[in-house]
């Protein structure tokens, strides 16, 4: 049984113009300060062995009209945060930490 709000992700992460891997993650929403906790990040379909990342922190943030997905420690948006962001967005259901102006 998975915990409250805890659901998967699939994404595309981009290691090059060329190579695209296709990853799954758990996610967790946490209340605290609303973000997201990724984790256990394996290749699509093959759920076997160790994670290929560690796990991080990210969290929606409203600019203007657009959101960015950031790590919570940085506060920097990458390619692997976003990536995992747009995935979270597609579930329709997700929350905004905070406004940015």
């Amino acid at each position: 049984m998975q915990p409250e709000n805890c659901f998967t992700v699939d994404f595309d992460y981009s290691l090059s113009e060329t190579i695209t891997l296709k990853i799954s993650a758990s996610v967790q929403l946490r209340h605290s300060q609303p973000h997201y906790h990724i984790s256990d990040f394996h290749v699509l379909n093959n759920s076997k062995g160790r994670s290929l990342l560690p796990d991080i922190n990210i969290m929606a943030i409203k600019k203007g009209n657009t959101i960015s997905w950031v790590h919570t420690d940085s506060l920097k948006e990458t390619i692997l945060s976003t990536a995992i962001g747009k995935a979270i967005e597609a579930t329709n259901s997700f929350e905004i930490t905070s406004n940015e102006d």
